[in-house]
């Protein structure tokens, strides 16, 4: 089985989506990284995934809003209809409910199907988040 992680740029998002992937590949799951900079300008393909995760941070804690880039990447992402999908966040002091809500908003505008989401806050909190994209992907 194959997972896609569209991640943003930034360092702390690029540390916790590391341990995300490492803990998948212990799990023997194929694991692709693409961010708004490695994904340049081109439109990227889904067709070859079967679980399709994105991971950002958020602004705002009112009325949380995820990164212009990130938003940009979702829209670019093609085949995206009818794809199972996982939304994480980065937890802030306040909001991630919301930020998450939000970024489900996002996906499902693209027709993904958003069946786990989460904060990826500590090391233990995303161990617990690969067991259940484990499941999903057995299932």
């Amino acid at each position: 089985m194959r997972v896609l992680i569209m991640h943003a740029d930034d360092p702390k998002t690029q540390k916790a989506v590391a341990v995300l992937q490492e803990a998948l590949a212990k799990e023997q799951v194929k694991v692709d990284l693409i961010s708004p900079a490695s994904a340049g300008t081109s439109p990227v393909s889904t067709a070859p995934y079967g679980l399709v995760c994105v991971v950002c941070g958020y602004t705002g804690w009112w009325k949380p809003q995820i990164p212009a880039d990130m938003d940009n990447l979702i829209k670019r992402t093609t085949r995206l209809e009818g794809k199972r999908g996982c939304a994480l966040v980065l937890p802030g002091l306040l909001g991630t409910t919301k930020a998450l809500r939000v970024l489900m908003g996002h996906m499902e505008k693209q027709g993904v199907i958003v069946e786990d989401f989460g904060a990826l806050g500590g090391r233990q909190e995303i161990l617990a988040i690969v067991k259940r994209l484990r499941r999903l992907l057995e299932g």
